[in-house]
């Protein structure tokens, strides 16, 4: 199996996950000591990743999808360009929108646990992506 499709099997089996609101399974994909950065702040480990998969399964993200579009491996760590695609419905109104935005992972082959995300950053296309308010805000750049 070429490196494009394992990386892809990944990405759908997290995707699959997802959908199926399994947070455990999802956060198996990420180190420990994992970065996950966002136009609203940084998020420093695996417990801050958690609060952001919390929000997103609670704002009933119905579905998700990946595709890896670019990826290079050096040594035992791949880099790696996909998109996204996020279905959301609201429960009240069954109104859907559809967020969708490109993601660069960092993503090291561990012999023991395989593939975990070590950092990542994720942006939507549209300015109006919402983030859960707890998360912190990102220092302006002087």
């Amino acid at each position: 199996m070429s490196l494009k499709n394992e990386l892809q099997f990944m990405l759908d089996t997290y995707a699959e996950d997802y959908r199926a609101r399994d947070l455990e399974a999802c956060l198996a994909f990420f180190d420990e000591n994992c970065r996950f950065i966002t136009p609203r702040g940084v998020l420093d480990g695996k417990s801050q990743v958690e609060k952001l998969h919390q929000f997103w399964v609670s704002e009933h993200r119905v579905e998700r999808e990946m595709q890896v579009q670019q990826i290079e491996r050096m040594g035992d760590h791949v880099y790696a360009i996909w998109r996204f695609r996020d279905l959301i419905v609201d429960p009240a109104s069954q109104e859907s929108t559809v967020q969708k935005g490109t993601a660069l992972g960092v993503i090291r082959l561990d012999p023991d646990d395989g593939w975990l995300i070590v950092a990542c950053s994720s942006n939507a296309d549209m300015d109006a992506f919402r983030y859960p308010t707890d998360l912190k805000q990102p220092k302006s750049a002087a």
